[in-house]
């Protein structure tokens, strides 16, 4: 079966499905998409929000309770423990289904009865105001990261200690604004670094330690903007940098990023992988167009986050943990044959169901856990169950609804609280035209907050006691004492941005999650890179590159 040509629904233009996704989809009894994968991506990830809380009641016990859903949602939400707990039943909401309207429609207003857990933080210990995570201690403000102590403001930071402003980080500890990075001790300041300490403004390095502004450096010792120097000359010289200073961390990070465009630039960072292609791929075979993948992950492509055991999946994101046939899946784990799932879990042979806990044959079910045989969270036997569903999907076939994923406008979230527009950012005016829901947040104009030091030695505790407006978005925001103790640990300055805003930054340090048709700039070779043609950036493949690296 040849590769063939389609054209998104969305945005008029022609994208590939190649044999294998046809393949994969005819497997999985399933129709050709027709959507581009970015607008797949798009319309799933408006139902994923991480980072935005609230505090709320539980609307089973009245207890306050930190919740992803601000107080004007229509919907039901209990705290966790409620939620987990046997005093209601999820059959009880169960209905008919009404072959004369729409599927989506019909979900949409169960959806709106059955009660919603708040967040899903498991194992917290003094850790309430993080989301989508477990087992983390003494954290705040952590989202998507795991078995953390004493870390704050960070996203998928996993294994980390005493660090703060993370992104996509691991074992690392005493750590401040890393993007990409693994194994490092006091390091601050950068991106794609490696079992590195002692350094600061490092990009792309690996088995470093006192090294400030690098790039592509492995197993150095005391080099400031790629040069050696002695220990002592090092050590008097790193002080006039003044990293304590936020002018002078300014005026540094500016100064790198133009040091940066100097060196080659990896085309992409896959390792021990065979037959791959996308961006932060390990341990993968036979993965394409992929990103953020952590094996072992093998026939997989479009997914966005995974691995960890994930196997004959297309098209989904934050998704694996021994898994395999999955399509069209937000934040699935841990089962097989989902389709058109947010957040199944341990779940198996499932279609269009919305946070389901060790469930199998079902079908448009919401907030169930250990459930079989249900549509419409209403209870069937087997025989009914196979006829009706069948029935259904005959159902949605006449309406356009079959091989769709939930429509944004049913997302119970504002499009600007999730993680759609992280990737695929819209102006308040753009979503509202196309019919999906703005949160506004609190804004304050820019300049009309009190004056922050410029150095952390100047700062003492009555700064706790301020509101400080965000420079670059007029977000208000507050320092509080965990985090006022870890900057003067590190000796780094008062940050002038909203933590929101910050972590807005890194996000978009990280290449877009596209890839890009180019040669190499050294040899000329094809590549597939998620460096655009028009970047600034020389962009070299891996054995080009690797011919650089001191």
């Amino acid at each position: 079966m040849p590769d063939i040509t389609r054209k998104c629904i969305i945005t008029g233009k022609d994208f590939i499905l190649t044999q294998w996704e046809q393949d994969f989809l005819a497997k999985m009894n399933l129709p050709l998409p027709n959507k581009c994968i970015e607008e797949r991506h798009r319309n799933r990830l408006s139902y994923r929000n991480e980072r935005k809380i609230y505090k709320a009641k539980c609307d089973l016990t009245g207890k306050s309770m930190i919740s992803l859903y601000s107080e004007d949602k229509p919907y039901k939400v209990f705290s966790q423990e409620a939620w987990w707990s046997d005093d209601w039943n999820s059959l009880d909401y169960g209905r008919d289904f009404d072959f004369n309207r729409p599927f989506f429609e019909q979900f949409q207003e169960l959806k709106l009865e059955v009660p919603r857990i708040s967040l899903l933080n498991t194992n917290a210990d003094n850790s309430r105001y993080c989301n989508l995570t477990t087992d983390n201690r003494n954290c705040y403000l952590v989202f998507g990261g795991d078995f953390n102590e004493d870390c704050i403001y960070s996203v998928f930071c996993f294994h980390s200690k005493d660090s703060s402003d993370l992104y996509y980080v691991q074992n690392s500890e005493l750590c401040y604004e890393l993007v990409d990075c693994k194994n490092c001790y006091n390091v601050k300041y950068s991106q794609n670094t490696y079992n590195s300490r002692d350094s600061a403004f490092l990009f792309e390095c690996r088995g470093c330690h006192d090294c400030f502004g690098c790039i592509n450096l492995a197993n150095k010792e005391y080099y400031i903007f790629n040069k050696k120097y002695s220990k002592e000359e090092y050590e008097q010289k790193i002080k006039e940098f003044r990293l304590d200073s936020s002018g002078a961390v300014l005026k540094m990070a500016k100064q790198f990023a133009a040091f940066k465009l100097n060196f080659p630039h990896r085309y992409a960072r896959l390792i021990n992988c065979e037959n791959v292609s996308g961006e932060n791929i390990l341990n993968a075979k036979n993965c394409f167009n992929s990103f953020d993948v952590v094996g072992p992950a093998e026939d997989v492509k479009d997914i966005l986050l995974g691995g960890w055991g994930l196997n004959d999946s297309l098209s989904c994101d934050h998704v694996g943990h021994k898994s395999e046939l999955f399509y069209e899946c937000l934040g699935s784990i841990a089962g097989n044959k989902c389709a058109f799932c947010s957040f199944a879990w341990e779940s198996h042979d499932v279609l269009y169901c919305d946070f389901i806990n060790s469930c199998r044959d079902l079908f448009g079910c919401t907030s169930m856990k250990r459930a079989q045989y249900c549509i419409l969270n209403k209870q069937y036997s087997k025989e009914e169950y196979f006829e009706l569903r069948d029935s259904i999907i005959e159902h949605m076939k006449k309406t356009g609804e079959w091989g769709e994923f939930f429509p944004m406008k049913y997302s119970p979230f504002a499009y600007n609280e999730t993680m759609a527009n992280d990737y695929f950012p819209l102006s308040k005016n753009e979503v509202l035209e196309q019919g999906l829901n703005w949160f506004d947040e609190e804004e304050k104009e820019i300049g009309s907050g009190p004056e922050i030091p410029d150095s952390i030695h100047d700062v003492n505790e009555s700064i706790l006691e301020k509101t400080f407006i965000c420079e670059k978005t007029g977000r208000p925001y507050k320092i509080t004492p965990t985090e006022l103790r870890f900057y003067k640990k590190l000796s780094v300055p008062i940050p002038h941005f909203a933590p929101e805003t910050r972590n807005g930054i890194r996000f978009d340090s990280r290449n877009p999650r596209s890839l890009y048709d180019r040669k190499c700039d050294k040899c000329s070779t094809d590549i597939q890179t998620s460096y655009s043609p028009q970047r600034p950036e020389t962009v070299y493949c891996e054995k080009c590159y690797l011919e650089t690296v001191l």
